[in-house]
């Protein structure tokens, strides 16, 4: 049986490479790489001012302390409907409110829900282009200037994507960009990566000395090899259950609890990202062709939707809309026997409300499919038609 696997990342030998350089030269918290990648990213992101630090969200926060000294009256932090749950969390970590906002059919922030909002007065919006499906982030900038809101341009899933010839992060006060599995550039878990991209000069002072201020990443070993064993090995060497942590006991690596540290990014992890930066371009390329191959082979559907494809777009994930009624456990069941594995979106971070059913009704019909830069157009049509099949199967018992 042929199988398809989720893709977390697209590492060549040159990323193990780098590993190796960082381990035999005893440079994983700290060395040459950091400084490097920081010089690349300036060079990439100029005039925009780049810092490299352990996660996006990590960024996310110290942005979000910087304008809240400058507007203490305003609490409230837009964001969209549908969203990663750990921005919610990072802004209710602030002493901030997340509001979230309707999203469209493609998952990205609905324009008139977007217009009332900032009416409201918060304090800043984070407009996350959704697995990489781009926001008209030009006419968002421009709405929170005039309406005097802080803009944060999370291109945590598209590093290197461009937008009206413009790099996406670029737009507004600040950026992100991930590193983080399923990315476009890959380099881990568990604060493996992450970009905040100054982009109004008036904050740089600020954040650049916020950002110096932090010590670089902890646990980083644990977390690596976490990272190879169960994503980018583990079709050859199965989930780790309890292996995993008898063997990082063994070696005295027992992971830091990275998830509540504030950091720069580790020597490895940017020795990694500066390995895989030449290849941006090919990944996004490769991913571009995967997305257009999933269009055509639903062509032969009526029922499935793939509500974020555009010709020549890049998509972080390919996620397909099932029809409504859907089983989305039972699909998944039947896949997994045929060798194909998928995955599940966000679950919504709000309670249920006006501006958040929407996102609800899309989320439970939501299913991500296997989209790696070796998945073929014959590929593709197996998927899909494997994917039909357990539909069919479903609303035949129903």
């Amino acid at each position: 049986m042929t199988r398809h696997a989720l893709s977390y990342a697209d590492w060549s030998g040159a990323e193990y490479r780098s590993v190796a350089r960082s381990l035999l030269g005893g440079r994983v918290r700290q060395g040459r790489a950091s400084a490097q990648l920081a010089l690349r990213l300036d060079a990439d992101y100029a005039p925009s001012r780049a810092y490299a630090l352990n996660y996006a969200h990590t960024g996310l926060a110290l942005a979000l302390a910087a304008f809240k000294r400058r507007r203490p009256q305003r609490n409230v932090v837009l964001v969209p409907a549908y969203i990663c749950p750990s921005v919610v969390s990072t802004i209710s970590a602030c002493g901030l409110q997340a509001q979230p906002v309707a999203v469209g059919d493609d998952l990205n922030l609905d324009m008139r829900a977007l217009r009332e909002a900032l009416g409201q007065a918060p304090l800043a919006l984070v407009a996350p282009h959704m697995f990489a499906c781009p926001l008209p982030i030009d006419e968002i900038e421009t709405q929170c200037r005039a309406a005097e809101v802080f803009l944060v341009d999370d291109a945590a899933q598209v590093a290197g994507v461009r937008h009206q010839g413009r790099l996406l992060g670029t737009f507004g006060d600040v950026g992100l960009l991930s590193f983080a599995q399923s990315k476009t550039i890959v380099t881990g878990i568990r604060g493996s990566g992450g970009v905040l991209l100054v982009n109004e000069p008036s904050l740089d002072d600020e954040l650049g000395a916020a950002c110096a201020a932090l010590p670089p990443s902890p646990g980083r070993l644990a977390a690596l090899l976490e990272f190879c064993w169960n994503y980018l090995w583990a079709d050859r060497t199965g989930a780790s259950g309890d292996h995993l942590e008898r063997l990082l006991d063994t070696l005295g690596l027992r992971p830091a609890d990275a998830g509540e540290v504030q950091a720069r990014i580790s020597n490895l992890d940017a020795g990694i990202a500066l390995a895989q930066w030449p290849r941006l371009e090919g990944i996004i390329a490769a991913r571009r062709t995967v997305a257009a191959h999933y269009h055509a082979a639903l062509q032969e559907q009526d029922a499935i939707r793939f509500p974020q494809f555009a010709p020549g777009r890049y998509l972080a994930r390919v996620m397909l809309l099932l029809p409504e009624g859907s089983d989305l456990a039972a699909c998944r069941t039947q896949l997994r026997r045929q060798g194909i594995q998928s995955r599940l979106g966000y679950r919504i971070p709000f309670p249920d409300q006006a501006a958040t059913r929407h996102a609800q009704a899309l989320a439970s019909r939501l299913l991500g499919m296997p989209s790696g830069a070796d998945i073929s157009a014959e590929d593709t049509r197996d998927i899909c038609q494997h994917l039909s099949q357990a539909l069919s199967d479903f609303h035949s018992k129903v």
